[in-house]
């Protein structure tokens, strides 16, 4: 999970959950419950990828958690392709996980692991590409 602020910078967290489907549908809603605030500008989340069924269907529970959570709280939601992450991120829509991070410590000045700086490139996605206004 990542939030960027207004100013520029970066919060990010990395989340654990059980491994049960309640256990993730119910804490991807409360991560955005409990950030859902009026500077909350929105929620920008990267599609899933992958070309087996089997490897994503247990993600297709979360994103309804997150767009009912989004709509509950009144949050704009939105969903960005891998490629177009990556391709805002380094230039390249097949950039792998080092590069990602390396974007990210050029841009934050800081070391993100590979799932922060995915989701910190979500975040600056949404906010260079003015997604939410």
């Amino acid at each position: 999970m990542a939030r960027l602020f207004s100013d520029g910078s970066i919060s990010t967290h990395v989340v654990k959950h059980e491994s049960d489907i309640k256990s993730r549908v119910c804490g991807v809603a409360g991560i955005i419950k409990l950030n859902a605030s009026p500077d909350c500008l929105g929620v920008c989340v990267e599609e899933p990828f992958s070309g087996q069924f089997s490897s994503v269907k247990a993600l297709f529970p979360m994103i309804g958690a997150v767009v009912l959570e989004c709509e509950t709280q009144g949050l704009p939601w939105s969903f960005i392709n891998l490629s177009k992450l990556k391709t805002h991120a380094t230039g390249k829509g097949n950039a792998k996980k080092p590069d990602m991070q390396a974007a990210a410590k050029a841009r934050w000045g800081v070391d993100l692991g590979e799932d922060e700086a995915d989701a910190a490139w979500a975040a600056a996605f949404a906010m260079d590409s003015n997604l939410f206004g």
